[in-house]
């Protein structure tokens, strides 16, 4: 379900405010607002990029394709915030499994957990929450 369109221009800019965030070209030049990050940011798994160096992808409908690590995955998947994409189900190989696509919020309150789900993607991206570093990074 589409969300409205204030709650989209909230969730873009709430994402592009991420520390290192820059405009980046979406997959396969898939409609949407591709966000990468800076070179010496983007220390994360290859895994935590859509397509590098995109590691969101806001789609028109409100919707985002990101990618989780697999434990943090499991959980949004088994709240109900997302579903697996597409492509890890029906085309092995072709995107990460713990590659979501996470459903367009419908209200404020949905608006805020979408953006903590972007913000756990970028800290996957990046390689780092806060002072954290996570197994397997370039830091």
């Amino acid at each position: 379900m589409q969300a409205a369109p204030d709650i989209i221009d909230a969730m873009a800019e709430a994402i592009g405010k991420l520390p290192g965030v820059i405009p980046a070209d979406t997959p396969l030049g898939s409609p949407g607002l591709g966000l990468g990050l800076e070179e010496d940011m983007a220390r994360g798994q290859p895994e935590a990029f859509v397509s590098a160096p995109c590691w969101v992808n806001l789609r028109p409908d409100g919707s985002m394709h990101l990618g989780l690590r697999p434990e943090w995955a499991q959980k949004v998947v088994n709240h109900g915030w997302a579903t697996i994409h597409p492509f890890a189900r029906y085309m092995a190989g072709a995107v990460p499994p713990q590659s979501l696509v996470v459903f367009a919020p419908q209200s404020r309150a949905e608006l805020a957990i979408a953006i903590r789900i972007a913000e756990a993607a970028h800290g996957y991206a990046v390689g780092r929450i806060g002072d954290v570093i996570l197994p397997d990074t370039r830091w």
